[in-house]
């Protein structure tokens, strides 16, 4: 499948309310399903909400739970990507992606930097997902999913796409932050700017789902979009609107992208890997 097609799922959740929130996805990928998609991406959290702050421990799931079922079985003829809180084999709570396909489902990523600073604290009621790696879908390919704060941290899309990963998604929670006379918040510059930044550097497709609404302080501002691998952004949702962004991921871009420039395949991991080595051994003087 060279061309599948993508749906972004750009919407607002209710807060730690599961069973409502599974209930729109389930009909929202049965309406994609009905008009011919492929996959569908929700945004970070989307079956939980993103402020639950002390709940995360009560309404944790194990991804094999039977309340997933109705997702798994919809995935045996489209593929679903969202947001949960996943609970571990060893009990940890994980602010994670799931991956659904072929009638199965996967914790496809923790999220790695949990942000702990001005209005976030999810240190305090999540832990920090260890493993960086891809994962390949029969209708999308190889791929690798991020979660917000992890792709301000350059390591977790470099690491996926040297992976093999040719198209990446970030799915997000993220809220306005006001810029005094600014038009357009600076947070939306600077997100467009970090896709077209690793699609063209990684010369993959990035694509970034994001909520809106509110909840309590958090107002999430949406412009969901797709950057293909020249790093140019080839579709956007609207800030602040819920929106089904349609999207033909085009894969025989990529291989065009990297004919066209090596600039990618010219990365000498082996030297990264060495001069990595030495500044984590590296120890001050006494």
């Amino acid at each position: 499948m060279l061309k599948p097609r993508l749906r972004i799922i750009q919407n607002d959740c209710v807060l730690a309310n599961f069973n409502r929130n599974l209930e729109e996805h389930v009909r929202l990928a049965e309406e994609a399903l009905e008009e011919g998609i492929d996959a569908i991406a929700f945004p970070e959290l989307s079956l939980t909400g993103y402020n639950v702050q002390d709940a995360a421990q009560d309404i944790a799931i194990h991804i094999d739970d039977p309340a997933l079922d109705p997702l798994r079985e919809l995935s045996r003829d489209i593929t679903i990507i969202c947001g949960g809180i996943e609970l571990s084999d060893d009990y940890g709570v994980y602010n994670s992606a799931f991956f659904f396909e072929d009638g199965t489902g996967r914790s496809a990523h923790r999220k790695i930097y949990l942000p702990t600073y001005g209005m976030f604290e999810e240190h305090r009621y999540f832990s920090a997902g260890q493993r960086i790696e891809p994962l390949t879908s029969k209708r999308l390919g190889r791929i690798g999913i991020a979660i917000c704060e992890d792709f301000w941290h350059v390591s977790v899309p470099y690491l996926l796409a040297h992976q093999g990963a040719k198209l990446l998604f970030v799915l997000l929670s993220s809220p306005l932050r006001l810029t005094p006379g600014e038009q357009e918040p600076l947070i939306v510059r600077q997100w467009q700017q970090i896709m077209n930044t690793y699609a063209f550097l990684f010369s993959t497709h990035v694509a970034a789902v994001n909520r809106i609404g509110s909840e309590d302080s958090f107002t999430f501002w949406g412009r969901s979009g797709l950057t293909g691998p020249d790093g140019i952004s080839t579709a956007a949702a609207p800030l602040f609107k819920a929106s089904k962004l349609d999207t033909e991921i085009d894969l025989q871009a990529v291989k065009q992208a990297r004919l066209n420039s090596s600039h990618f395949l010219d990365e000498d991991m082996r030297l990264f890997s060495s001069e990595l080595d030495a500044i984590t051994s590296w120890r001050p003087p006494a």
